[in-house]
């Protein structure tokens, strides 16, 4: 009985320090680079948070047509899984895979591990980075696989400049160990103004830059350019 009764509060104290996040994005988009279009596209993101612990999943979907051909269609899913060390440092190792038509990858699966710094964790500024590192393996459509051990670097900036008006600017860069050619850059500014306690309209600028594509793709730079409505609660 006694055993019972402490399983059941061990159950109740995690759901009371647990927390749950979650924010869904539906937006239309302006691509340019290897896929030219106009389409729609979502992003989910849920963090689970319980004892010092997060579980964070994340997806994206886009896809468009123009003149009645696709010419764009992307898939990204991801999973995370961070450990609290403290009040600014974090441990973490996560999983994602990503499919991508017009730039040649069938399949591709990223393993990163590695830590976070929170340098500024305020509620008006939120400013971290994290360093690790990156294995990757990627499926091509028109040829063999390719794979890459990389160092991974990703700073994220969220300033509050009102109660309803925020800016988030991130940059993550990706160094291949053992191919000095084969380096990757990804960055997205975004401009969000909320409308209620829930709902926000964002404004967001994406490029992903490959140095090293696969054989075939003819830009190494992609851009896109989106106005969205997000959900968070």
């Amino acid at each position: 009985m006694r055993k019972y009764l402490l399983c059941l509060t061990s159950l109740f104290c995690l759901q009371v320090n647990a927390e749950f996040k979650n924010e869904s994005e539906l937006g239309y988009a302006s691509a340019n680079g290897n896929s030219k279009t106009l389409s729609l596209v979502a992003k989910q993101a849920s963090d689970y948070s319980f004892t010092g612990n997060v579980v964070a999943f994340k997806a994206r979907y886009l896809n468009g047509k123009a003149n009645g051909v696709e010419n764009v269609r992307y898939l990204m899913t991801g999973l995370r899984y961070e450990r609290e060390l403290g009040s600014q440092f974090n441990v973490f190792a996560g999983e994602t895979f990503e499919k991508d038509k017009f730039a040649d990858v069938d399949k591709r699966f990223s393993t990163d591990v590695g830590g976070k710094y929170k340098i500024i964790d305020t509620e008006k500024t939120k400013l971290f980075t994290e360093l690790g590192y990156r294995y990757k393996h990627e499926n091509r459509i028109a040829g063999p696989f390719n794979h890459g051990n990389y160092i991974r670097n990703y700073n994220e900036w969220e300033y509050k400049w009102t109660p309803t008006f925020s800016t988030k600017y991130w940059l993550e860069i990706l160094p291949n160990l053992s191919a000095t050619n084969d380096w990757q850059y990804n960055t997205e500014l975004s401009l969000i103004a909320a409308i209620n306690s829930i709902f926000s309209m964002q404004a967001s600028g994406t490029v992903r830059y490959d140095h090293e594509p696969a054989p075939g793709v003819r830009y190494k730079t992609e851009s896109l350019l989106t106005s969205s409505l997000v959900a968070k609660f």
